[in-house]
């Protein structure tokens, strides 16, 4: 499988190697792709490009790095960036499917909505510091549409 759009199941976007694993509520699928170029051509799909929208983000947060990424407004898909784009692991996880996290064995596991856990090797510091930057785009976002 080569393309998948990631919609309102879906709650984690992983690259391994020259493939992306998606999770969705359901189950997951493997595509063959870059995770950058999949989340390019699902911003497209939305409506503009991966920059596009990594500008947006950072110019309402006043941030440069790990920016919240808006696939879709209308459907509240945002993927928080958990490490960097250049990893073999690379991981974003959809903002809104998270319900609960906590540190166990030197990695935070991280809970979703389906009560799937994702484990990744960033600190609670960092991660909650997505999380604000995260709620701080959706308040922005939601003050913006009244």
């Amino acid at each position: 499988m080569d393309n998948y759009i990631i919609n309102e199941n879906t709650f984690a976007v992983l690259q391994k190697d020259d493939k992306v694993i998606i999770y969705d509520v359901d189950n997951y699928r493997v595509i063959n792709k870059k995770i950058k170029r999949l989340i390019n051509d699902n911003c497209l799909i939305y409506g503009s490009d991966y920059l596009g929208r990594k500008k947006f983000a950072q110019k309402i947060l006043k941030i440069k790095y790990k920016v919240p990424i808006i696939i879709s407004l209308s459907k509240n898909i945002i993927l928080l960036q958990i490490n960097n784009l250049r990893n073999e692991d690379c991981l974003f996880i959809v903002g809104n499917k998270v319900i609960n996290y906590e540190n166990k064995e030197d990695m935070l596991n991280i809970q979703f909505v389906n009560n799937k856990e994702l484990k990744t090797n960033i600190s609670i510091y960092r991660f909650e510091k997505l999380l604000i930057n995260y709620l701080k785009l959706i308040n922005y976002l939601n003050y913006q549409n009244k």
